[in-house]
């Protein structure tokens, strides 16, 4: 096994020596559509913009560690969820981190950085539209017995460095709250809202 850490892609982090790369900015081998078809997303520029349908990891995960940089077109004229919409989502479609322009709004549970529609984030760390920004999330699947479930599924995010989310409970998948919980692994995604975000620097560390 590797010893030591490299230096990331285009920013100044170190990859650490564990950890999967889903995106270097050169190719979308490591993700699919929903349907299984190749991913679809337009690369240029060592990053990938949302086009068509969500993309999924091929590899699955339950607890992990995860990078993920996203830019956000500035759309001026639009307001709430149609403001440079997308997310960041744990084993599937199930527990989302929102991606959204809420530069310099007061944070609410649909906001940018906020589990969706459940908590919203300690405080609001967004940069202005048109800026490189970051997820840094450390995430833990539920947990089952016999019975049924016996612990929520966790999360700790940092969103540009900053401590949004601290180890916090999530009492039931974000985007539907009624959907089952999952008990196998499931894939990262990242989700096509119709606006033109950006990804790249993703990476993953099994826990």
């Amino acid at each position: 096994m590797p010893t030591s850490n490299k230096p990331l892609f285009q920013g100044g982090e170190t990859l650490p020596a564990d950890a999967v790369v889903l995106f270097d900015g050169t190719n979308l081998d490591a993700w699919q559509h929903g349907n299984g078809e190749p991913a679809s997303w337009k690369i240029e520029n060592g990053y990938a913009i949302t086009k068509q349908a969500d993309i999924v990891s091929k590899q699955l995960f339950t607890d992990c560690q995860l990078h993920v940089e996203f830019w956000l077109p500035l759309m001026a004229e639009a307001t709430g969820q149609g403001r440079s919409n997308s997310g960041v989502f744990f084993m599937g479609f199930t527990y989302e981190i929102q991606v959204l322009d809420s530069y310099g709004l007061e944070s609410t549970a649909w906001d940018c950085g906020a589990m969706y529609s459940v908590i919203e984030p300690l405080v609001n760390a967004n940069r202005p539209p048109e800026q490189w920004q970051s997820y840094d999330a450390v995430f833990h699947a539920p947990k089952f017995d016999t019975e049924g479930k016996i612990a929520n599924a966790r999360i700790t995010v940092f969103h540009n460095g900053v401590l949004i989310h601290d180890d916090i409970d999530i009492p039931n998948p974000t985007p539907n709250h009624d959907a089952p919980e999952p008990r196998e692994p499931g894939p990262i995604m990242l989700q096509y809202h119709g606006n033109d975000v950006r990804f790249r620097n993703v990476w993953v560390r099994p826990l």
